[in-house]
């Protein structure tokens, strides 16, 4: 039986397992696409909603070049946990891009309306394409067409919108397949190579993976520390001492 057919081990979020992940894939045949391809070509739509650090999506996009695949990473710009206009997380993101990967933004309804109080189509269009903006200037470049939604309210589910591609429209949602590592889900869940309709949306998050295993809890807690430090030694640095006087 080839390795595209057997099933993968009980799942691991371990970058070992996810590497092993990517190339049964290509074993069974698949492409990986960008959001701005079809889906009815088939394919895999390779998405990574970065939540937690730009630096960690950084070693998965590495090791993603390495195995000859390439994915869209998209930022959540009102993230807690980094800001993606200071130096070194601009440049884990132009990194990113360099290695052949799209980069767009991971936009928060949750930071303008209510989610059971929806906005017009154009309110959203409008900050969608104002933090698109900004975006452009953290990669000195055009963000990518595609954009997902953190914490998708159920508004924004199966339906599309003018002016930039959802990752939840019908066409890449509820008409293709569709697996994601949301809250380590794959645990109960993994995605079966052999089971896996001819398209496909694979969504994970960069944060939840690493060399080792870890729960959910410890890797949203090893985050959260992570970007305290950071905070701490970029705060230090600059009102302490004085390094931009």
């Amino acid at each position: 039986m080839s390795n595209a057919h057997r099933d993968l081990a009980d799942p691991a979020f371990t970058y070992d397992w996810y590497r092993e992940f990517l190339e049964r894939l290509r074993s069974a045949g698949y492409r990986f696409r960008s959001f701005d391809d079809d889906p009815d070509d088939g394919g895999v739509f390779l998405r990574h909603d970065v939540d937690l650090s730009p630096r960690r999506a950084l070693e998965m996009a590495r090791l993603e070049a390495d195995a000859g695949v390439s994915a869209t990473y998209l930022f959540l710009l009102s993230s807690p946990l980094y800001n993606p206009f200071e130096g070194e997380q601009r440049t884990n993101i132009r990194e990113i891009a360099s290695l052949g990967h799209d980069v767009g933004i991971h936009f928060s309804t949750h930071q303008y309306w209510a989610k059971d109080d929806p906005p017009t189509d154009a309110a959203l269009r409008d900050r969608v394409a104002a933090e698109r903006s900004a975006f452009d200037a953290v990669i000195d470049a055009d963000a990518a067409p595609a954009v997902s939604f953190h914490i998708p309210p159920d508004w924004v589910l199966d339906r599309g919108f003018d002016g930039f591609r959802s990752s939840y429209e019908p066409a890449l949602f509820s008409e293709i397949g569709y697996v994601a590592d949301s809250g380590q889900r794959w645990r109960e869940d993994p995605p079966r190579i052999a089971e896996l309709p001819d398209a496909l949306q694979v969504l994970t998050h960069p944060g939840l993976w690493g060399d080792e295993d870890a729960s959910f809890e410890r890797r949203i807690e090893r985050a959260a520390v992570d970007a305290g430090s950071r905070a701490w030694e970029l705060a230090h640095r600059e009102f302490v001492d004085g390094v931009y006087s």
